[in-house]
């Protein structure tokens, strides 16, 4: 078997070396789950939504010494169903708070809303503590930096949680692009049913007293301050506005995105634009966008370009009975983009199962589409016609083994690299928000990806580094 490659050597590459450093460990170091080497002290930031599962499936097999969440009423939930394998937990609503107190932590999940994961994450890493941190791994372009920098300084295993990663089919989907199935390809769509939450709207007037349950000092924790108003942050509000979180493309980019992005190596784009979009507001996402990115030639890959698709329009909608009248339906690719008929369709109670989010890649043979979240949905090869008998070609990229969570487990015990660790993960989120910027300009913008900059949109300055408010400053900036 090849010797593994050290942690140093492989995140100090670029988003590339992903695929090439599992090559180099040989195929054994990754299809044996490795022996237990004893429980991990672990902790767990955010106790609902992933947060809930994310929490349980780390403690699983661990020693969970602390739980945060600054809604107490979730906190004492999560903390009472862990209690009875977990009887020494401390509960905190500030994560700054646990990091002094609590000693001896070997990892922690962090599941907050987007605009905690730097720096709850810088606080971890630069103590030697192994992060697990939801997607999208960042909030803006300069925390991706950031974090990626740290984590090779300290050494630290690092995975962010898209779950599709660790999908033996998204894996597959993989290796039947870069075989060379479809042929080389220069055009992906991607498109997703989000937002569900709402967008497209100002900041309300008034306030309210949050609830005793709640600490909103440490909900807004980095952000600007801002009143409590009931029912329009908290609890799953926040994606909507751009102070907390990433919309649609923040919610579901890192999934979708995973697919081309790791088949074709993208990378950094050369430049970024809004293609359309509803009205656009200064805090609040828009209700449905459409935005592309052009990538340069990657050694013998073709220039490429993505266009990503989210929300729900105005357009013109033919009922039973023949007429058409206007009303809403999916922001999705052209329909000359699809062959054999096939087209993406919002999902109703009368449509179940129809593809209403999903990725199309094009290729000079062909195209493959893929349903689902994901990356890990059934895959088509289209025209039908072209592709019939054909037999995904022999497997070379290792499977992961007992799931995400236990991938990354693995790497904080052995020090090998889990595959969705902080440099993959960080250019992958790059991609994310820098489609984020687009919502900030009308320009196509020219993107200096090393250097974080939109050399020809200065106006994006400060959303590609934002000001943090005091005492929540990032660890290592």
């Amino acid at each position: 078997m090849a010797e593994q490659p050290t942690r140093r050597q492989f995140i100090g590459g670029t988003a590339v070396s992903a695929l090439a450093f599992y090559l180099a460990c040989g195929e054994e170091s990754w299809a044996k789950d490795p022996a237990p080497k004893g429980p991990l002290k672990v902790a767990a930031i955010g106790c609902d939504g992933k947060g809930y599962t994310d929490s349980s499936e780390l403690a699983n097999g661990n020693i969970c010494l602390a739980l945060c969440d600054v809604d107490r009423k979730k906190l004492e939930k999560k903390a009472a169903e862990l209690a009875p394998r977990h009887p020494n937990l401390k509960l905190y609503s500030d994560y700054r708070k646990l990091f002094e107190e609590v000693k001896g932590l070997d990892a922690v999940t962090i599941s907050a809303p987007d605009h905690h994961h730097a720096c709850a994450a810088l606080h971890a890493m630069s103590l030697g503590i192994a992060v697990y941190v939801q997607t999208p791994m960042a909030h803006t372009v300069f925390e991706c930096h950031l974090m990626r920098k740290i984590a090779l300084e300290k050494k630290v295993a690092t995975q962010m949680g898209n779950q599709g990663m660790a999908s033996p089919l998204l894996r597959e989907h993989v290796e039947m692009v870069q075989a060379g199935t479809i042929g080389r390809v220069s055009e992906c769509h991607v498109w997703t049913n989000r937002p569900t939450w709402p967008q497209g709207q100002e900041r309300p007037t008034g306030e309210a007293k949050p609830p005793d349950f709640l600490d909103w000092e440490s909900w807004i924790g980095p952000a600007p301050m801002r009143p409590y108003v009931d029912g329009v942050y908290e609890p799953a509000n926040w994606r909507g506005w751009s102070d907390f979180g990433g919309g649609a493309l923040g919610d579901a980019g890192c999934h979708l995105m995973n697919l081309p992005h790791w088949a074709l190596n993208l990378a950094y784009p050369s430049t970024f634009q809004l293609v359309a979009s509803d009205t656009l507001h200064k805090e609040s996402f828009p209700t449905w966008s459409t935005i592309r990115w052009e990538f340069p030639p990657r050694g013998d890959l073709p220039p490429c370009t993505l266009t990503w698709y989210d929300g729900s329009r105005m357009d013109d909608v033919k009922g039973a009975d023949g007429k058409v009248t206007k009303g809403l339906v999916g922001n999705f690719p052209p329909k000359e983009k699809f062959a054999d008929g096939i087209m993406p369709q919002r999902k109703t109670a009368q449509t179940p199962g129809v593809r209403d989010t999903g990725v199309l890649l094009m290729g000079e043979k062909g195209s493959m589409l893929v349903e689902g979240d994901y990356g890990e949905g059934r895959a088509l090869l289209l025209p039908a016609k072209d592709f019939k008998g054909f037999k995904p070609p022999k497997p070379f990229i290792p499977r992961a083994v007992g799931g995400h969570m236990r991938e990354f487990v693995n790497a904080v015990k052995t020090g090998s690299v889990s595959m969705s660790n902080f440099e993959y993960a960080g250019f992958l989120t790059e991609l994310v928000l820098t489609g984020c910027l687009a919502l900030h300009t009308d320009k196509k913008v020219v993107w200096d990806g090393p250097g974080m900059k939109a050399t020809n949109a200065p106006e994006l300055v400060p959303f590609i580094d934002t000001a943090y408010r005091t005492g929540w400053d990032l660890p290592g900036r």
